[in-house]
């Protein structure tokens, strides 16, 4: 769902920062979306120096805040870099079967899955025989959700090619990473992200799903929260791991969670830990990087440093490729409008 994603932001182009330029389109695309001009489409809030310039919100996300499906994972990353802050986890070169004590035999049976890495896993080069864009793969989401023990049947999956080689989505790896941070702070992970990143930076509601019984928390997908307090997360990014002057996450943890680690066959995009990678290359006007989080759906959180803005949007176009939508209002109404002139 991610590939046509490239073709779109390889012609983002950015000017001069300033939110009164982008006031007007900004509002407009917000009245869009409230009057259901853009189906599908839930939020819409962006931000720019700090000020909101534009924001939309059904009502009905009131009753139950959007479902953030993959968008998830780069929250996940978070987590994971506050535990290592902690020193709850050595570092990104840990070996998986020494997070996970209690699967350490499968590990062991396997050479290469011996030396798998809490930062394959971060990359998505776990090497395991797992892709969720292929529906053939033996390790696929679809079909590890039919399971009750997800992280059991995900690190049974064979070894498709050794740790750290290839990049291969697999919503598997987050799973388990889950699982890694409980096991590391005897706390499970929707507790550790209540005290230790939502309560901190003020969110008012956080909805996780469950496998196992609940015995396991869902930290691949579908985490709810309100687009307000998703906007949170994007200002704790812009502001390098610090909301309101409150530290929460290490800056050194943003700046290795936003930097290059692998490069995607067939796209232009980057990945670092659970986010995806681009930059401006319009070289005639201002640059900046740009980080995001992305689910199914619609849902978008775009963090783009260089001009201090966040934008977001969710959505219920599950599977449908024009659920990018909002990449076009990115890069043909809201960017535009802070064009140099």
């Amino acid at each position: 769902m991610f590939r046509t994603i490239a073709g779109l932001l390889a012609s983002l182009c950015f000017g001069v920062l300033h939110a009164e330029a982008v006031l007007e389109p900004a509002k407009q695309i917000a009245e869009e979306v409230a009057s259901g001009i853009h189906p599908g489409f839930e939020s819409f809030i962006m931000q720019v120096d700090g000020q909101v310039v534009g924001r939309a919100v059904a009502p009905t996300l009131a009753k139950r805040p959007p479902d953030l499906r993959s968008a998830t994972k780069s929250i996940t990353a978070l987590l994971i870099g506050i535990a290592i802050d902690q020193g709850a986890i050595p570092s990104v070169q840990t070996k998986v079967m020494d997070l996970l004590p209690a699967r350490r035999r499968v590990f062991e049976q396997d050479a290469r899955k011996a030396a798998m890495t809490l930062e394959d896993l971060l990359t998505m080069r776990s090497g395991l025989d797992c892709n969720d864009w292929d529906p053939k793969s033996p390790g696929h989401e679809d079909k590890m959700y039919r399971q009750r023990d997800w992280v059991a049947f995900w690190s049974e999956q064979r070894m498709r090619a050794d740790p750290g080689k290839e990049f291969s989505y697999c919503t598997g790896n987050v799973v388990a990473l889950g699982e890694i941070l409980e096991a590391a702070v005897n706390l499970a992970p929707d507790a550790f992200a209540l005290k230790y990143l939502f309560v901190p930076i003020e969110v008012q509601r956080a909805e996780w799903q469950y496998w196992d019984r609940k015995h396991g928390v869902d930290t691949g997908g579908h985490l709810r929260l309100p687009p307000d307090d998703l906007l949170k997360i994007g200002e704790l990014i812009l502001g390098r791991g610090a909301y309101q002057q409150k530290r929460i996450v290490s800056e050194a943890w943003i700046e290795a969670m936003t930097t290059e680690r692998t490069s995607i066959p067939g796209m232009n995009q980057r990945y670092g830990y659970l986010w995806w990678l681009d930059h401006t290359k319009d070289p005639n006007l201002p640059q900046t990087k740009l980080w995001w989080a992305q689910g199914n759906g619609g849902s978008v959180l775009m963090i783009m440093p260089g001009v201090d803005a966040v934008m977001l949007t969710t959505g219920t176009r599950f599977n449908q490729p024009d659920m990018l939508e909002p990449m076009l209002w990115l890069r043909d109404r809201l960017l535009p409008a802070l064009r140099v002139k």
